[in-house]
């Protein structure tokens, strides 16, 4: 399917992969994750640590199956589980400070205290039998059983502000798969979540509680989501109202949110002293000569003569991330109101 010169198609999502290529990238932004599942309040600087070693990469394709964050001491295990009816759901542990780490106790102790974790269960996309809530009924070896009423959110049933609201971006990034089958009656509605996520991402990236180069892949995800969505219902749907749909929505035009975050970056630079804003030039330095990579210049070239203006290591990292994923997106076949 065509449309405004670019081929719909159906994406294969790896979500599993998506949601972890997303939290890996920032740690701030997966303690935001977690308080917002749990209603915790982890400081934002907390040490992570991602216990599992696989890393991830932008082709969202293969399996990586549970993963592990170390938060604060508190071990945390996500997964996502595809059920046969349809729904998808992620399933995350959280474990106390040594709880339940039976390896790491004493057997001579004479008595233990064993917390067990605190599950939440998030349903991506759902259908009618996808329960409300959950009981788990848990047998241990001597008999005893003990009732859990597990805490469940259902992605369809939160609005567009309380996912940006409590950081669930995430995993907001796939809500638009909950109209799915997309109908006529739906298009409106679908058309407005769709502007409202887009909006509500540009805002969490311009207030820095996701970071700008997240965010693309993050819009990336939610273009393919919609895309998805158009090939399923291509039946229901009209080419008018897809046309409008990918048209009229928002996309972030990454050259305003890099001017704004340059702009206060060298306001903060003036107004908090001569460090931090050097930090800033640093940043625009690397970002300009690393630019240039698509034009046939040398990588180890170009990071030498960052080195010798004594620009930092750290600094030379980001900025190359930062480059290799604008390459990345300019290099898809994108809509024009998305460009």
């Amino acid at each position: 399917m065509i449309i405004s010169g670019t081929e719909i198609q159906q994406h294969q999502l790896s979500y599993d992969k998506i949601i972890k290529n997303t939290l890996e990238q920032s740690d701030e932004m997966t303690i935001r994750f977690i308080n917002g599942l749990f209603d915790d309040n982890i400081p934002l600087d907390a040490s992570v640590e991602w216990l599992d070693k696989e890393s991830v990469s932008d082709k969202h394709t293969a399996i990586v199956a549970d993963f592990y964050p170390k938060i604060d001491g508190k071990i945390f295990a996500i997964e996502v589980e595809q059920g046969g009816s349809g729904d998808m759901a992620v399933r995350v542990f959280k474990y106390t400070v040594g709880g339940a780490m039976l390896h790491s106790m004493t057997a001579t102790k004479a008595e233990l205290k064993i917390t067990f974790p605190q599950p939440c269960v998030v349903f991506l996309s759902s259908t009618k039998n996808t329960p409300q809530k959950l009981l788990w009924h848990i047998e241990f070896f001597d008999g005893q059983k003990v009732a859990l009423e597990v805490p469940v959110i259902r992605l369809a049933e939160l609005s567009v502000d309380e996912i940006a609201r409590r950081n669930l971006l995430p995993i907001g990034q796939f809500y638009l798969r909950s109209f799915e089958t997309l109908t006529k009656q739906k298009v409106q509605r679908f058309q407005e979540a769709a502007t409202s996520l887009l909006t509500e991402l540009k805002n969490a990236i311009e207030h820095e509680t996701v970071p700008y180069h997240v965010g693309m892949q993050m819009q990336d995800t939610i273009r393919k989501t919609i895309e998805n969505a158009i090939i399923k219902s291509k039946q229901e749907v009209d080419f008018t109202m897809t046309t409008d749909i990918m048209e009229t929505l928002p996309w972030i035009d990454y050259r305003e949110v890099f001017a704004k975050i340059e702009e206060r970056s060298l306001t903060q630079g003036i107004t908090q002293g001569i460090t931090e804003g050097r930090t800033a030039r640093d940043m625009e330095i690397a970002l300009k000569a690393l630019g240039k990579l698509n034009h046939g210049s040398s990588l180890p070239a170009i990071i030498s003569m960052l080195k010798e203006f004594d620009i930092s290591d750290e600094i030379i990292e980001s900025a190359r991330k930062q480059v290799e994923v604008v390459h990345i997106f300019q290099s898809g076949k994108r809509s024009e109101p998305e460009q």
